[in-house]
């Protein structure tokens, strides 16, 4: 039953006639029982019956003889749509367009009236008769699903398109051998192909001849053209053609060209609309699939198909007609009655029976659709609830549809075609291939095709590409098909180490984001052979988590997905059982429900779980896309301030930046930057425009920038959108600036520079760059009031930055030190407030006689604290300086400026430390080096690498590399169509090398070649085995063409393939190297040679080269004509060998040229690795397959390496090798030679050129450096357990490393940890792990170095170690730094001191710190401390000539704690940051080890946006840090002291309103907040931001400590009211469909039933804290309501549920009855009316009564008239939902008379901004809150009998801010 709203809208109905390949056998037989069909058809047999044509027959009968005429087929399509089109007629269905296809157009001429019943199936006659009685070729058709163009370019010379059907839907027609031929080849390349059953070449020029003869035949018919109706929209002329006087008469002349010419049928497909209603007219609906996928038509209607139900099936159509909005005459359909009829007509009634032979389910679920045809369309949207769980299914940040769901579609199908529920059939799929991913993105929609065909093959289609193809079965033994249970091939006793979180870490770090139901995975073992898989009721989650677990098994890091399945068998029953043991046997089933074990058979290469079995699962590697982060990547450097040192504009401004930012921790910077007519600058070259790109690599800061200029200076369109232009004459700002630029401001004048200081704040900044050298500012500052902050110098410009004066009344000093923290509690005292200091007052922190003090990175936390603001720091770095004093002018002349930094370096040079941006590394000089390809598949992006060959081989075998070459192996890796093998050998083996061969000079000077892997490079291992002496007679080029193709053909030809004298050789591609080589040898040996060429020029070569072949034997390579040629040379014998290099069906072809005992040498790659299919049939005739993979040979000890080594040097010596043609590309060119080779233009080889021409071979070459570790050197990692320890070691053992030694504090304790260093075990690599260790301690430390040292000399040290002890100042102890400094400073410090002596080859001393102490963080004063010292450390190491490296590293993302919050989906932001993937932290990692810089930093900077909280509100932004999960549960006056908000939390609140809603509280009123306060706060903010007009306030402080400031704003918007204390936010998972229902507690066997009864707004999750702690049976009551005209809701609602109740009170039960706010009336009356039933319990009231209710409903409405109700409640639930948006829609509203008049207004606004909550949810919600509301005003509860049983109440804390008349809230009333 199909039911559809009418939308009152008149659709065009389109008449759509079909012909070829619609036609079945007995298709007319139903039809005819339709008496207007039947009189059509009598008309054409009367008019074809002289003729000896019976149209009946036709239509009715199955002999084969009629079905298979192509005459009769030609009448009976015609005879069937004159028939139809008559019908519709009848029911008054006229068509206001028609299109036809093919013979359509006579359907076409018939219905528009240009033709009678007679002159159409006349003319069909004669068409049909003509077509097939000419001599015409035996031909096919079929239907291809590819585009146009793209067909046209592939056809074969006698294959034409025939039919445009759509854009990518075509059909070809041609002879039957070739069209079968093109077939298969489409099919191969994964393109849909269906053959139609037409021997007629209808449409194409293979009936050209027949035109006259037909046009003469319609001429005799067709005596009177008439004019075709613009209703009648051709498709046998071209739109060009259309209004031509020939096109537009229904003539002989027009139906001649319809038979003969193309069809067009999509260009007037186009023409039909969206809302058109298309009926198909024909035996069968051929076209849906086109109408439906490729015009997206909903209103497709078939009135026939191949079915025998096809009355049922017409009916069904006129049916779906009236839903479309027509009227179809149904009565018309019978014949008519004359009334009075006879007395003998019997009654209907007694025809009507009740059928009991079918069952009838009643369970929705449990129906399943029953499915009439073979093929089902499936539409998949993750907007559906039944594919909704997929959004989890996310690999490489794309949603794809899992493999098993496609499976999962299948198997729907099968149980759909049966009639059957499909997971009760056990089923088997066999060779299932996966071509393609299937996308989901959400409000998109997917749409499959699925077919299945008889035998069980089926395809699955995605825009007519096909995406899996397989067999699938029904089998009635399952258990036949699977393994036996009782095998144990593997190890079972090994323990499931990995845990859910060990096992998704993995996994997302390689690019698996499963979240959902697709994180099935609980526990495996180390080695992936077994382990735990939740059941969720879901066949794909559960299937896909299988293949998860084969995937985890893998030792990679790349991307793989299942492209094939060699068998996948699901027994239902066993599953079940399974299931229902796993649960029966399960000690705790809260833990361990339904946990059903998976074992891996890698012997069998099958896996298990529950009840199914997978076998052969294949997977692919795939393209990870490129990493987006772009890290900010700097190094931290003194900068002298007042040197004038030389430096880059850019620097200079950078360092201005920094200045600033770091004296005003504020997130706004507004910058004010004059040029004149006279300043000579560039756009790009403005101190703006520099700032812009300064600032932009600072977190969190936004730039509002003004230049002035005059008009028309600059180019708006190239303006940065944060830079505005003001006017130079006329300059204004809304406020004061921080920064105020110019040129020449000291040098002009003065007008100039008394123009721009009144804009500068109090403390601001003027920048000036000068051309002129002036030495003397001394006027300037005196007169302005001015500092001087930082000169520089730049190769044109001096750079000035000054600074106003801020008078200074009072300076406290605080020594500190590294050593003790004596001066801690003294620091902690001036902070905290309690000393009162004024805003001139500043704390001067001292760090002197220690260059390693931790100063820095302790005043940079500590200034982002309460009471940062008064601190100022003097680090004093030079030995001989005096002891700081206020009294002495160096240090006081210096404080005057009040800077926050001062560093004191020699020579009294004062500065600071900052960040500035590292270059990108260039090329540099290296000993060796070698060609690798950054992005797999982009042939741009090659570069020289240096590697370590000079450093880790011997010299004696070494090889200096003049040439190396190219071979097609080489360019599939590089172009992604070959994947190297490395999933089953570990990644290890994951790197491509390129090259597979070179020439050069050996350590001795001698001239050589040979085969290696990685030959592209200057440097080469020489393999002894495969390294041959140049002859002295060749050239190093000539020398190159031999190695790779001469050992391939010896171990080809003759060591697989035996060739010898007389054998007939077929060797493809004969002008490549190979082919060259092959030739040659076979023509030497005596054989007959046929050889391939693609192109005239290489025949010519051949012909040239090789003049003993013959023309007629040399064939195509392009296509497979080449069989012909070899089977009439070879008088149908074949060849004894095929040396093939061609692929897919070239291969086969190939195959088919062999004789009897033929051996096939495969030197190809693309088959093998796609493994496509064989036709084992071949193997009969005794050939034998080889796969000659010359590789091998360098990966193991071949047993063939001797033989071919043998073989290469007696070719050599006797002069049997001979070298061949080469092109000569330059080391500097590889991607042009990639490109040339790829393209298929070469003859021979392709060389490179590695050596400088005119350099010696031995000179360094240019290359990008990279860092290696050395094989027989160790590595010590402290916190090497951790997360990023792991990733560091693993990074370390890929770069080389053999020898690891990892320090922990606690040892392995995870299973990921024991995984990791079982693989690096694997690896053969020596892991020691030393655990209980201090490195902080002077003999544990020695102790560990001297153990390191022993087992190989120590290359790099790695301190990661870590301890947070956050908290901020005033929290901090002794205790607390001391512990922090311990794994930190003090283990960096012992090591700095050990290593000097023990560690003498040491290369490397790194330190990890953070942008904590880089940049600050509050609550890190002793974090960033200890990093400080690390970094003063590295410094001086450094200074000193010694390794030593500190990274600032930002947030880290996939690992550690930050990845452990985003398994929760969080994308996080932390300070401004975006969390560094693990991979980009290590690509930075290899470029520090390489810069030699002492101190850098890395980070990703956030999207700067204002509110980069990424939370919709403030109240969400402050529940969110306090950890809140539901702010709507906690009482909204409750202040946020008393919800445990502590100091750390009131620091990050404080700065996060700063920042994203710039409101600005002192911390004390933080503490004083409350959410309801919050939400007025949000109001006022929005308020405020409405008015502003860019009038800001300056200070932007908002004062929220008392109420009565908060309440005295009155807002703009509807008076957020006290009604907003009874709703709360609820989304759409909120709601309850049951009034009744059961909740899964603790319970235990009691005789209570607890009830729980929400607020008005009807949400459980109130109550979710709660019930996990009930102990007894308990239900929730559900009250909401959608009856907009109910009179007395509370006494209905109270009725509806207590029969609920009873239910649950039955055997006598007591009742707890617990209210929650409006809830509370509900739980009374409900207790009412149990007690009148004598039943006993109890009432638990939760901040509601019935006064409390009215009251709130009192405080909000001013009049008690129903239309003021209905625009508070819809008001304020729009303020809830969407703060300050009601104002939009309030004025609309008072302009309503009803209900629904306001409501429509209100949701129309409401769902435009939020996608919480569903139209009907949202309705449900509003009704509910006006009508319970509405009812409180009658509510008299002292009317009403009083209350017998105990109440309790429980009350908020705080009171609520209206009026109360008790505190009982009046409860005494109702007792």
């Amino acid at each position: 039953m199909e039911i559809q709203n009418y939308e009152n809208i008149k659709r065009p109905i389109w008449f759509v006639f079909t012909s070829l390949g619609s036609q079945w056998p007995g298709m007319g037989q139903n039809l005819l029982k339709f008496h207007v069909f039947a009189n059509a058809i009598q008309i054409c047999d009367d008019t074809l019956k002289p003729y000896g044509i019976n149209v009946t027959d036709i239509l009715t009968k199955t002999d084969k003889i009629i079905c298979e005429n192509e005459l009769y087929i030609f009448v009976g399509i015609v005879a069937i749509q004159i028939g139809l089109v008559d019908l519709l007629t009848s029911l008054g269905i006229i068509p206001n367009y028609m299109i036809s296809h093919s013979a359509g157009e006579l359907g076409c001429a018939y219905a528009d009236g240009c033709l009678t019943i007679e002159q159409t199936i006349l003319s069909a006659y004669f068409i049909g008769l003509v077509c097939t009685e000419e001599k015409i070729i035996h031909s096919s058709m079929a239907t291809v699903s590819l585009d146009y163009e793209s067909l046209k370019n592939i056809c074969p010379a006698n294959i034409e398109i025939i039919c445009r059907n759509s854009k990518s839907n075509n059909v070809v027609s041609g002879p039957i051998k070739s069209l079968q031929e093109f077939i298969k080849k489409l099919q191969i390349n994964n393109v849909h192909v269906k053959e139609i059953d037409c021997n007629v070449p209808y449409h194409s020029s293979y009936l050209a001849s027949v035109k006259n003869k037909l046009l003469l035949n319609l001429s005799k018919i067709i005596l009177q053209p008439k004019d075709r109706s613009s209703k009648w929209i051709s498709t046998s002329t071209r739109r060009t053609e259309w209004f031509t006087s020939a096109s537009k008469i229904s003539s002989a002349e027009y139906h001649t060209r319809s038979i003969l010419n193309t069809v067009l049928f999509e260009q007037a497909t186009h023409l039909i609309s969206s809302n058109a209603v298309t009926i198909e007219i024909a035996p069968d609906g051929v076209l849906q699939s086109i109408l439906k996928e490729s015009l997206h038509l909903e209103r497709n209607v078939i009135l026939t198909g191949r079915t025998e139900q096809n009355i049922k099936m017409i009916l069904q159509g006129i049916g779906r007609l009236y839903n479309y909005g027509l009227q179809p005459q149904v009565a018309n359909l019978y014949p008519p009655i004359d009334f009075p009829v006879s007395r003998g007509t019997p009654m209907i009634s007694p025809f009507i029976r009740w059928d009991h032979s079918k069952n009838w389910y009643v369970m929705n679920s449990e129906l399943q659709t029953v499915l009439e045809s073979q093929e089902r369309y499936v539409e998949i949207s993750l907007d559906d609830e039944d594919y909704e769980y997929m959004n989890g299914h996310v690999i490489d940040g794309r949603n794809l549809l899992p493999a098993t769901g496609y499976l999962d579609l299948v198997w729907q199908t099968i149980g759909m075609m049966k009639g059957v529920i499909y997971t009760t059939i056990p089923i088997v799929f066999r060779d299932v291939n996966f071509i393609r991913a299937t996308h989901l993105a959400k409000n998109d929609v997917v749409k499959l095709i699925i077919s299945i065909q008889k035998d069980g093959k089926f395809e699955i289609i995605e825009r007519d590409s096909v995406v899996v193809t397989g067999i699938v079965h029904q089998t009635t033994n399952p258990e036949e098909e699977m393994i036996r249970t009782d095998i144990s091939l593997e190890n079972n006793d090994e323990v499931e180490h990995m845990t859910a979180r060990d096992i998704y870490k993995e996994l997302r770090l390689r690019g698996y984001q499963y979240s959902g139901l697709f994180r099935g995975l609980q526990s495996a073992s180390i080695s992936g052979i077994k382990g735990h898989i939740v059941w969720k009721n879901n066949w794909v989650t559960f299937m896909d988590t299988m293949l998860q677990m084969r995937i985890i098994g893998y030792d990679t890091r790349d991307l793989y997905v299942p492209t094939s399945i060699q068998k996948l068998v699901i027994n239902p029953k066993l599953h079940t059982s399974r299931v229902q043991n796993s649960v029966t046997g399960a000690e705790d089933t809260t833990a361990k429900d339904k946990q059903l074990p998976i074992q891996i058979y890698k012997q069998l290469d099958t896996f298990v779980a529950g009840g199914i079995e997978i076998r052969g699962l294949k997977a692919t590697q795939i393209f990870r896309r490129k990493l987006t982060q772009d890290a900010v990547v700097e190094e931290h450097v003194f900068v002298a301030h007042c040197d004038r040192g030389k430096i880059s504009l850019s620097e200079a401004i950078r360092i201005t930046a920094q200045l600033v930012l770091e004296d005003y921790g504020i997130i706004k910077i507004n910058v004010l930057e004059m040029v004149e007519d006279v300043d000579d600058v560039a756009l790009q070259l403005l101190s703006s425009s520099l700032l812009v790109e300064a600032f932009g690599d600072v977190p969190l800061i936004q730039t509002n920038i003004t230049v002035l200029a005059s008009q028309n200076r600059f180019d708006l369109t190239n303006l940065p959108p944060n830079i505005s232009i003001g006017d130079l004459n006329k300059p204004s700002v809304s406020e004061k600036v921080l920064i105020v630029a110019g040129f020449n401001l000291l040098t002009k004048q003065q007008s100039s520079l008394e123009r721009l200081l009144p804009f500068i704040r109090d403390g601001g900044y003027l920048l000036t760059r000068e051309k002129c050298d002036i030495n003397n500012y001394t006027k300037y500052l005196e007169q302005y009031e001015l500092n001087i902050v930082l000169e520089k110098h730049t190769d044109t410009e001096i750079i000035v930055l000054l600074k106003k004066i801020i008078f200074i009344e009072k300076r406290i000093v605080v020594h500190i030190n590294n050593d003790n923290f004596n001066w801690l509690e003294d620091l902690k005292l001036l902070v905290s407030g309690e000393n009162k200091l004024k805003k001139n007052n500043r704390i001067i922190i001292v760090g002197e006689k220690d260059f390693e003090c931790g100063l820095l990175g302790f005043i940079n936390c500590l200034r982002k604290e309460p009471g940062g603001e008064f601190i100022r720091g003097v680090l004093i770095q030079d030995e001989k300086a005096p002891e700081f004093s206020l009294q002495d002018p160096l240090y006081m002349q210096q404080l005057q400026k009040d800077m926050v930094i001062n560093v004191l370096r020699s020579n009294k040079t004062w500065g600071s430390y900052r960040h500035l941006r590292l270059a990108q590394l260039n090329t540099e000089l290296v000993p060796t080096a070698h060609i690798r390809q950054m992005i797999c598949g982009d042939l741009s992006t090659f570069r020289w690498i240096e590697n370590s060959q000079s450093i880790e081989s011997c010299r004696e075998d070494l090889v200096r590399v003049v040439y190396s070459s190219l071979n097609f192996k080489d360019v599939m890796l590089a172009t992604g169509k070959l994947f190297n093998q490395a999933l089953a050998q570990g990644r290890l083996f994951q790197y491509i090398p390129l090259g597979l061969e070179y020439v050069g000079f050996d350590a001795n000077g001698q001239r050589v070649m040979g085969l290696n892997t990685n030959c592209i490079t200057n440097v080469v291992v020489k393999d002894k085995n495969l390294s041959w002496k140049i002859p002295d007679t060749w050239t190093f080029e000539a020398a190159a063409t031999v190695p790779c193709v001469y050992s391939t053909v010896y171990l080809a030809l003759y060591i697989y393939g035996k060739m010898k004298k007389g054998d007939k050789v077929l060797i493809h591609s004969g002008t490549g190297g190979i082919g060259q080589a092959a030739i040659h040898l076979a023509l030497k040996e005596g054989c007959e040679v046929f050889t391939t060429v693609g192109t005239s020029d290489k025949r010519k070569f051949i012909k040239k080269n090789f003049p003993t072949i013959s023309d007629k034997h040399i064939g195509n390579s392009r296509d497979t004509s080449f069989e012909q040629m070899i089977m009439q040379e070879t008088n149908g014998r074949g060849v004894n060998i095929v040396l093939n290099s061609l692929a897919e069906e070239k291969l086969i072809a190939s195959i088919h040229c062999l004789a009897q005992n033929g051996r096939f040498l495969e030197i190809g790659k693309f088959d093998l690795n796609s493994n496509n299919p064989l036709d084992v049939s071949i193997f009969r005739k005794g050939i034998s397959f080889y796969g000659v993979l010359l590789d091998n040979m360098f990966t193991s000890d071949h047993k063939y390496k001797s033989q071919l080594c043998e073989m290469m040097t007696n070719g050599l010596k006797n002069g049997t090798i001979k070298p061949l043609n080469a092109k000569i590309f330059a080391k500097t060119e590889i991607e042009e030679a990639f490109r040339y080779m790829a393209s298929g233009r070469h003859i021979g080889k392709i060389i490179i050129s590695i050596p400088e021409v005119d350099k010696p071979l031995d000179n360094p070459v240019l290359a990008y450096r990279r860092y290696y570790c050395l094989k027989n050197k160790s590595y010590i990692i402290l916190g090497g357990l951790g997360g990023f320890g792991l990733e560091l070691t693993d990074w370390l053992i890929f770069r080389g490393a053999r020898n690891i030694v990892l320090i922990s504090r606690t040892g392995i304790k995870n299973g990921y940890q024991r995984m990791k260093v079982r693989l690096w075990k694997s690896y053969g690599v020596n892991v020691l792990i030393m655990q209980n260790i201090n490195v902080a301690d002077y003999k544990d430390c020695e102790y560990l170095l001297r153990t390191a040292e022993r087992g190989a000399p120590v290359d790099a040290i790695f301190n990661l170690g870590v301890i947070l002890k956050d908290n901020i100042l005033e929290n901090q102890t002794a205790a607390t730094f001391a512990e922090t400094f311990q794994s930190k400073a003090r283990a960096t410090q012992t090591l700095d001191k050990l290593s000097r002596q023990i560690c003498p080859k040491l290369r490397h001393f790194v330190v990890f710190s953070s942008v904590s102490c880089g940049r600050g963080n509050a609550g890190q004063t002793n974090y960033g401390m200890a990093n400080s010292i690390m970094e003063r450390i590295c410094e001086k190491r450094v200074e000193e000539g010694l390794p030593g490296l500190a990274i600032q590293w930002g947030a880290v993302g996939d690992v550690g704690l930050v990845a452990d919050m985003q398994e929760e989906n969080k994308e996080l932001i932390i300070g401004g940051t975006l969390q560094q993937r693990i991979s980009s932290c290590l690509n930075e990692l290899d470029k520090f080890l390489i810069y030699g810089r002492p101190i850098v930093s890395s980070m990703v900077v956030a999207e700067k946006k204002a509110g980069s909280s990424g939370l919709s509100s403030l109240v969400e932004t402050v529940a969110n840090i306090l950890d809140i999960k539901d702010w709507k549960v906690i009482s909204q006056n409750t202040y946020l002291a008393e919800l445990g908000v502590d100091s750390m939390m009131t620091v990050e609140i404080k700065q996060t309103l700063e920042r994203d809603f710039d409101i600005f509280l002192t911390t004390q009123e933080i503490r004083n907040l409350t959410f309801a306060k919050l939400n007025k706060l949000t109001n006022d903010n929005v308020s405020s931001n409405a008015n502003a007009n860019g009038n800001a306030n300056v200070n932007g402080n908002a004062n929220v400590s008392d109420d009565n400031t908060l309440n005295n704003k009155k807002p703009n918007v509807v008076e957020t009211n006290a009604i907003n204390l009874l709703i709360g936010i609820v989304k759409d998972k909120d709601f309850i469909l049951e009034s009744c229902l059961n909740l899964s507690t603790k319970k235990q066997e009691s005789t209570t039933e607890v009830f729980l009864i929400p607020g008005i707004d009807g949400s459980a999750t109130i109550f979710n804290y709660l019930i996990p702690n009930i102990k007894f049976s308990t239900t929730f009551l559900h009250y909401t309501t959608i009856d907009i005209d109910a009179v007395d809701i509370i006494s209905e609602a109270t009725d509806h549920l207590i029969n609920h109740v009873l239910l649950k009170l039955e055997n006598g039960k007591d009742f707890v009855m617990v209210g929650y706010s409006f809830g509370s009336i509900i739980a009374i009356e409900l207790t009412r009316k149990l007690e009148t039933m004598n039943f006993k319990g109890r009432l638990i009231l939760i901040d509601g009564a019935p006064e409390q209710i009215q009251a709130l409903y009192r405080h909000s409405v001013s009049n008690s008239n129903n239309t003021d109700l209905q625009i508070v409640v819809l008001t304020n639930i729009m303020e809830i939902y969407s703060p300050g948006s009601s104002e939009k829609i309030l004025i609309q509203l008072k302009k309503c008379q009803t209900w629904e008049e306001k409501y429509n207004i209100f949701a129309k606004q409401f769902l435009a901004t939020n996608k919480s909550l569903s139209a009907l949810n949202l309705k449900k919600l509003c009704i509910t809150i006006y009508k319970y509301l509405s009812a409180v005003q009658q509510y008299n509860p002292s009317t009403l009998s009083s209350i017998k049983s105990s109440i309790t109440l429980l009350r908020s804390t705080q009171l609520l801010q209206i009026p109360m008349m008790e505190e009982d809230y009046g409860l005494q009333k109702v007792f």
